[in-house]
């Protein structure tokens, strides 16, 4: 084992034995779960996961410069198209990550150093595949099964963390605050993504048993929190908020839903000042910059001793990539430098999705993220009524970690996102189905038996069972 201030790994010893029990987990998961579509996503989660633990190995390169990282991403990537329906590829909702995908390439070209942008583009791929499949499988899920089951891609996150907590092997702070427990992972920014999508799909199974789908949300909670990762401790706040305050009324009866309310309402404000005063010299530099951060936006050269520890020195950064950004051409203005090209020039990356947008894509890449998460934001708003909340609170809690992190930079954000986009999108899909279900007049819902979830669709008499029967 490492000490506690180097990147903590464990030995094969211990992660042979464990991952072929997660393994096993997992293939009984995945024959439970149904589609083929569900059972990539399943699959997609798990496998990167999985090879966070083993990222002595993962990260090394292996050819054309790629790490095992990389290469398992192409093919995770795919095995996705391979597996979602060609024509749900030209969803409407998937033009603004084309659009990001097209400049990645074009900024490359411009820029004659394409090598990165493919890398970049496949990323996107995976975002995609992610969405689409996710979108597929719960339109085929009419027992609401797709969600619980697909928490086993969790699992290898919270047993290595336990792990790692049992045998007292803690990782140093990247900000110098203290220890984290990230479970023999690499960085607890990656990690802290990823327990985030568990606790964000431990919100959406709806249909999972309360006791077990609240002690997963409450295991994720302690998870993001002893990872020490503030961002996702702070980004997390308005899912946590608003799942608190749906779950546990959700299993109440209605007479008692105002009581048990008021009584997660004061749950929820005491957890909060809690996390508020075991972080309260992280958070005070939150508040010294949102108090005026013109201010600390400003040449590089000009911050004194005291800015450049602000926030970890996340002003000092997005100040350097901004002023470099200005003093590019005017192609570079509007195309950026292209992907990647900020491993030439600086030390660390951006730690801002727009900022280092701005600096590889130019005007019109920061142009095509803001039109991403607004879009997707429209449609979470067409939610169906029980989901429409959650999911607003989870796509802006996505939208925050953009502000001090990269998730676009990271497979574990982009499979958050990817699971929230698809997620969105079938209820969005479902909702419009029934309102449209309504305006003809039927009792019934659309496309399906009284039982069935809307957005699915009945199998015809005499038509074959197959893995589109319900499309």
């Amino acid at each position: 084992m490492n000490g506690p201030t180097s990147i903590p790994s464990f030995g094969l010893h211990i992660l042979a034995p464990v991952t072929f029990v997660l393994l096993v987990a997992t293939i009984i998961a995945a024959r439970k779960i149904g589609s083929w579509q569900a059972r990539f996503v399943l699959f997609a989660l798990w496998a990167r996961y999985l090879f966070g633990a083993y990222h002595v190995y993962m990260f090394k390169p292996l050819a054309a410069g790629l790490s095992g990282n990389a290469f398992a991403s192409i093919t995770i990537a795919g095995l996705g198209l391979l597996a979602v329906r060609l024509r749900h590829l030209l969803l409407t909702a998937l033009l603004p990550i084309y659009l990001l995908m097209a400049l990645v390439l074009l900024s490359g070209i411009l820029n004659g150093d394409p090598t990165g942008a493919v890398g970049v583009a496949i990323k996107y791929a995976y975002l995609a595949a992610v969405m689409v499949a996710t979108f597929e499988a719960l339109r085929q899920d009419e027992e609401g099964k797709v969600m619980p089951w697909l928490l086993w891609a969790f699992a290898p996150l919270l047993l290595f963390q336990w792990l790692s907590v049992a045998l007292n092997m803690p990782k140093g702070s990247e900000e110098g605050t203290g220890l984290v427990w990230i479970g023999g992972f690499n960085h607890e920014a990656a990690f802290s993504l990823a327990m985030a999508t568990a606790f964000m799909a431990g919100c959406l199974a709806h249909r999972m048993n309360p006791g077990l789908r609240i002690g997963f949300m409450i295991a994720t909670l302690i998870g993001i929190f002893i990872a020490g990762y503030r961002t996702a401790i702070f980004a997390v706040g308005p899912l946590a908020f608003v799942a608190a305050w749906g779950v546990f009324t959700d299993y109440v009866r209605p007479e008692q839903r105002r009581a048990v309310a008021a009584i997660t309402l004061v749950i929820v404000l005491a957890s909060a000042a809690a996390i508020a005063v075991a972080y309260h010299e992280k958070f005070v530099d939150l508040a010294t910059f949102l108090s005026d951060p013109g201010s600390l936006i400003k040449q590089p050269r000009d911050f004194t001793q005291v800015q450049r520890q602000i926030m970890s020195g996340r002003p000092l950064i997005w100040s350097q990539y901004i002023y470099a950004y200005m003093d590019g051409t005017p192609t570079q203005h509007l195309f950026g430098f292209g992907a990647e090209s900020w491993t030439d020039k600086f030390k660390v990356y951006p730690h801002n999705t727009l900022v280092g947008t701005l600096y590889e894509l130019g005007a019109f890449g920061v142009g095509a993220m803001l039109l991403l998460w607004l879009s997707m934001l429209l449609i979470a708003a067409g939610a169906r009524p029980h989901d429409r909340l959650m999911l607003l609170a989870a796509h802006l809690s996505f939208i925050i970690m953009n502000f001090a992190t990269m998730p676009f930079w990271q497979v574990e954000g982009l499979a958050f996102y990817g699971l929230l986009c698809g997620y969105s999108l079938f209820s969005a899909r479902a909702a419009a189905l029934k309102r449209r279900a309504s305006r003809s007049g039927s009792a019934r819902p659309p496309y399906g038996s009284r039982h069935a979830r809307p957005g699915t669709r009945p199998l015809r008499s005499g038509t074959p069972r197959s893995r589109y029967s319900h499309q």
